[in-house]
């Protein structure tokens, strides 16, 4: 490997790293961090290549992710907000840029472009804005959302015709192939939405295996990417699309955390590498315009949006926290901006220009929006804007969406989980199921259970189901680790969930206890008191005495048995009740039950544990597959002899 290459990615890395903590600690976002790491390594990094590569990556899975987050229903109860107010708010924008433009002294087609420039606003900045402040399924945050999807796609639209604002002649000729293309491509989207995608994640869930299951969705939205690229569309179109093909599936939302990762990491460098493309010398020469030009372009962003939530007909409270969330300038100007370059729509000296401005109007927006109630205020002052006491009512689509609150996740919809899902059902409580079976969840949802395809310990997934109102998450369909790390997971997004875990054995109680839960129900205890009470069935003893027994032995949430073992309880059941030991035998393959020798040694089979499932009635032609656990009692001395001749 290049050592250069080690030496920049250390150098990038540690300096993000002490920026970022310095500004942790100053109370300051991220981003402005970011841009001022940016800013410290242009003078320290010759060469910048391969920050500026990896950054095009974040862009990419950026609008991967939008594409994956775009929900045909989601979007169709606001597209009349999402399609009017975007057009408007876009059009507004960039006419009144256009115009500064103008008396600026920028030929027509370059103040359009500069217009077209300042249009978007940044998905990422106002994403992580209404994520941290509850709002996403609020008013202001639908339509917010909705507005940025559309400037989102038609930044897209803007790139392919910027080359026309650039001079460059539309070639005729080459319509006919384009719209073939065109076509193609269509085609190709529709038959991967429809069959080849949804299928090929399916078989790729059903293994199980992580690695698999993220190649095959880095595939997508690189091969998507890739293809979209050689028939002359962007890859930011490709890779928007790639993420519409597994939207509409259930394995978007574990997708989605699969992907989140590698988008805040690329994102992060794309951040950093805006600052290293600051030329801190002419940014200081020329900060008067800088500064100048960024209070003109937020108040025309601000005002241009303001008219748009007024022609909407929005409350003027709703209109102006919308304004102030898309003020700033967005990640994909910067994007476009490069287009302009190649065309001659804008200067070297301009673009450094630009760029001050678009990191000032990005880095203020935090500060702004802390500052919402106090702009409110001042609007209340002014008879047009009477926001407390002639406050509009919002349309009903338009409502806050009511959340699932004070729920339960199911994590597993194994035996246990069909059962508490059948007892919530009936006893009124609300409910989210989550698990990995991708067959079991099409089952399911084809029955309208509220179940999504996902791994309980990614946090995307958790989001989805709401966990952060949720009252307790039951986990009772998972490997060891995975349970760690679901609790983790669960209790960092919402501190006071209650926690109930179904664990595999006893001595994995403290260890489980100290990981978060709350409860802990160990499954090897529960087999042990199935199989005690088969036992005493056996010996005919009384249903009360039986009762009595077990809830001896569940008396205080099984705190007498955290530091015990299996063989423990064994000789603790049978000293108590009977001289009858218990043991049990993991089938190596399939085999039927006069395969084993029990009945020569005078032992009786009382179950078989399988997955999720435990069967009490074992007749003469049951049949054991492999990784069956056979329970079975006799005499201590008959169990090793059966143990010796098998």
């Amino acid at each position: 490997m290049n050592i250069q290459i080690l030496q920049n990615m250390s150098i990038i890395l540690i300096t993000a790293v002490i920026v970022l903590l310095i500004f942790n600690k100053l109370k300051l976002p991220s981003m402005i961090g970011l841009f001022i790491t940016g800013i410290v390594l242009g003078h320290a990094i010759n060469d910048t290549t391969l920050i500026s590569s990896l950054s095009e990556l974040g862009v990419i899975f950026l609008l991967f992710i939008i594409g994956l987050e775009f929900s045909t229903e989601k979007f169709s109860a606001i597209k009349h907000y999402a399609l009017i107010g975007g057009i408007l708010q876009v059009v507004l924008t960039t006419i009144l840029i256009a115009l500064l433009g103008l008396i600026l002294g920028m030929n027509i087609n370059s103040a359009i472009f500069f217009g077209f420039l300042v249009a978007f606003s940044s998905t990422a900045i106002v994403m992580k804005i209404m994520q941290k402040k509850h709002i996403t399924h609020s008013s202001q945050g639908r339509v917010t959302l909705g507005i940025l999807i559309f400037q989102d796609i038609a930044v897209i639209i803007v790139i392919l015709i910027t080359p026309l604002l650039g001079g460059q002649p539309l070639e005729v000729h080459s319509v006919p192939t384009l719209l073939v293309k065109v076509v193609g491509l269509g085609l190709l989207i529709f038959i991967g939405a429809k069959w080849f995608i949804p299928l090929a994640l399916r078989d790729a869930a059903k293994t199980k295996n992580r690695d698999l299951f993220l190649l095959l969705t880095l595939f997508i939205c690189m091969g998507t990417t890739f293809a979209t690229s050689l028939i002359g569309i962007g890859p930011e179109l490709g890779a928007f699309i790639a993420g519409l093909l597994i939207s509409n599936t259930e394995y978007s939302h574990q997708t989605l955390g699969y992907i989140q990762p590698f988008q805040d990491v690329f994102m992060s460098l794309f951040f950093i590498s805006i600052g290293l493309m600051v030329n801190l010398h002419m940014f200081l020469y020329n900060i008067v315009a800088i500064v100048s030009l960024t209070a003109a372009i937020l108040v025309i962003n601000f005002t241009a949006t303001l008219i748009t939530g007024m022609a909407l007909k929005l409350p003027a409270k709703v209109s102006i926290s919308i304004a102030i969330l898309l003020s700033q300038i967005g990640e994909f100007s910067f994007v476009l901006a490069k287009e302009g370059m190649k065309y001659g729509l804008m200067t070297n000296q301009f673009f450094s220009i630009f760029l001050g401005v678009s990191i000032l109007t990005m880095s203020s927006t935090p500060f702004l929006e802390k500052l919402t109630p106090k702009i409110v205020q001042a609007f209340n002052k002014i008879d047009h804007f009477k926001v407390d006491s002639e406050l509009k009512s919002l349309p009903e689509e338009l409502e806050d969406a009511r959340e699932i609150e004070d729920h339960v996740i199911l994590v597993g919809m194994g035996l246990n989980g069909k059962q508490m899902a059948k007892a919530c059902s009936e006893f009124k409580i609300p409910y989210r199921i989550v698990d990995t079976n991708p067959i079991i969840v099409e089952n399911q949802q084809a029955l309208g259970i509220p179940i999504i395809f996902g791994r309980a310990s990614n946090e995307s997934v958790l989001k989805e189901l709401n966990i952060t109102s949720a009252q307790c998450i039951v986990i009772s369909a998972s490997t060891y680790d995975e349970t760690l790390k679901t609790i983790d997971a669960a209790r960092r997004l919402n501190p006071d969930i209650h926690i109930i875990v179904r664990t595999q054995y006893l001595k994995n109680i403290d260890e489980v206890i100290e990981a978060g839960a709350d409860e802990v129900i160990p499954k090897e205890f529960e087999t042990s008191i199935m199989m005690f009470t088969r036992i005493l069935d056996y010996y005919n003893k009384d249903v009360d005495e039986i009762t009595d027994a077990i809830n001896d032995l569940r008396s205080d949430n099984y705190d007498a048995f955290r530091t015990v073992t299996t063989e423990d309880i064994a000789s603790y059941l049978n000293y108590k009740y009977t001289d009858l030991e218990i043991d049990s035998l993991r089938v190596s393959e399939n085999a039927h039950l006069d395969e084993f020798p029990f009945e020569e040694h005078s032992l009786k089979v009382t179950g078989v544990v399988r997955g999720e499932d435990t069967f009490i009635e074992v007749k003469p032609d049951f049949k054991f597959l492999e990784d069956d656990l056979i329970l079975f009692i006799g005499h201590r001395e008959n169990i090793d002899k059966f143990f010796e001749n098998i």
